[in-house]
């Protein structure tokens, strides 16, 4: 019984709420997991909380374990911190300076050594040491489970081995889009064996929807063999989660009310 959780991006409220209802979900088998897909951090209100909720998940939601996989703006962020000249600035402009903010209201701080000791206090070490140690993907039985998403064009074993750090952009599996998104030619595991994959990083809607109208164009598994589960928590509170068992499935969508900043 595995549970997988999309973009989160700061919306702390509704996290929870969504911990709440798999801890509500019947056990129906020995094991429970559960499978962040990266992006908990940025442009949302409650980035600290995300992450406080996302390290305390296993106790909050009764699962057996946790498995987080990095998004890029996790990647962005210990990049900026270890190297503040060279990365701080992109993960500022994406949304980290929002991050320094509600740990630091109405700071004046602009020397970028400082905000990156901001930043690295805002989230605290356990989150940097997570991501840090986070693997690249997750796989069980024929899913892969992965925050961007694979690229047609490379060897599955190789495009998932990417170092994690560094200039990527589009090219890495926590940062692709095209050409992974309009792919209808099937998907091979880093095992080579076909596989599907569930994954974020591209939301599908920037509004409040009903469940019916994101699984429509979200669920790809017939057409792409893809499941999105990244519901625009970047720009309203929503995120979308999945139960699997065995070779069945559940989307839910756990939305929450806007707040205006």
């Amino acid at each position: 019984q595995t549970f997988v959780i999309g973009d989160i991006h700061g919306q702390a409220d509704v996290l929870e709420g969504v911990l709440q209802q798999v801890a509500k979900t019947p056990r129906i088998c020995q094991e429970r997991k559960l499978i962040f897909l990266g992006d908990v951090i940025d442009r949302g209100p409650q980035s600290i909380r995300s992450v406080e909720l996302l390290m305390d998940a296993r106790t909050t939601a009764a699962v057996d374990s946790v498995v987080f996989l990095p998004g890029n703006h996790e990647l962005m962020l210990v990049d900026g911190v270890a190297s503040p000249m060279e990365y701080l600035p992109d993960w500022l402009d994406n949304g980290g300076e929002r991050v320094v903010e509600e740990a630091f209201p109405g700071h004046s701080v602009r020397l970028l050594a400082d905000l990156a000791k901001m930043a690295e206090e805002a989230v605290g070490q356990s989150f940097l040491r997570a991501i840090d140690a986070s693997p690249s993907y997750y796989q069980q039985a024929n899913v892969v489970f992965v925050h961007g998403g694979l690229d047609p064009s490379q060897p599955a074993d190789a495009f998932l081995s990417k170092p994690k750090f560094g200039d990527w952009c589009g090219e890495h599996w926590a940062w692709i889009r095209e050409p992974f998104l309009d792919w209808t030619g099937g998907w091979r595991s880093p095992t080579g064996r076909p596989c599907i994959v569930v994954h974020g990083h591209t939301p599908v809607t920037d509004t409040l929807i009903q469940l019916s109208e994101f699984t429509r164009v979200a669920d790809k598994l017939d057409s792409h063999k893809r499941l999105c589960l990244d519901a625009g928590a970047a720009a309203v509170p929503q995120v979308a989660w999945a139960e699997m068992f065995e070779r069945s499935y559940r989307v839910n969508l756990t939305s929450g009310e806007v707040t205006k900043r």
